[in-house]
């Protein structure tokens, strides 16, 4: 059921952003890598789609251009999700939140979690600064050393972090390194979502002017 989000969670001990602890999320056994569990109201949740295809939808931003926080969601069909490509500073946007939802009666429940690859501008930003100040000088004194890329070196020096930490979920040579999300991540994501969800609220779609 969780293929769209990857492998499993490895390493580190879980932890679980809940923002209705007295409910029962019935799907959190079988997908053991939910990192974020919401309720979404039905009637609201079926908004979603045509909101974000006609406000906030990624494709949106090769039109109009984008800066941070702009066209930064993408609706997937099957199976039922939503994704979260969080914008950098500079415009570029890359993957870093999906949930998925499963229908119950008149609520929505969603599974979701953070999963940041090794090209984005967030993969190193959670590296605690007192461990990230001395990377790029040793980066520089490999690369001086041994006649390799400064920026390659550096880059296996935070892959390497994450590796001690077990934070990485996808550690394939050849492959994109994939990080799990810290809590304070997953926080960040489920206040988008709920952002999100709020301003589907506001706004008139076109099939309500139909």
């Amino acid at each position: 059921m969780f293929k769209l989000f990857g492998p499993k969670h490895k390493g580190t001990g879980p932890f679980l952003v809940n923002d209705h602890p007295n409910y029962h999320f019935a799907d959190l056994g079988q997908m053991p890598e939910t990192q974020l569990v919401m309720l979404v109201n039905r009637r609201t949740w079926q908004r979603l789609p045509e909101y974000v295809a006609n406000y906030e939808a990624l494709a949106l931003a090769g039109r109009f251009g984008a800066q941070p926080g702009d066209y930064e969601w993408e609706w997937v069909a099957s199976p039922e999700a939503i994704r979260w490509w969080r914008r950098a500073a500079t415009g570029q946007e890359s993957l870093f939140g999906m949930a998925l939802a499963v229908h119950r009666a008149e609520m929505i429940e969603l599974y979701g979690l953070v999963e940041v690859d090794e090209h984005s501008p967030h993969w190193a930003e959670v590296i605690p600064e007192e461990a990230a100040n001395g990377m790029p000088s040793q980066a520089k004194l490999v690369a001086r050393s041994e006649g390799r890329s400064e920026q390659d070196i550096l880059a296996g020096l935070y892959c390497e972090y994450f590796r001690k930490r077990g934070m990485l979920t996808l550690d394939t040579p050849g492959q994109p390194a994939l990080r799990r999300g810290t809590i304070r991540e997953v926080e960040r994501f489920r206040d988008a979502l709920r952002a999100l969800i709020e301003r589907s609220t506001r706004v008139r779609l076109p099939s309500d002017i139909r």
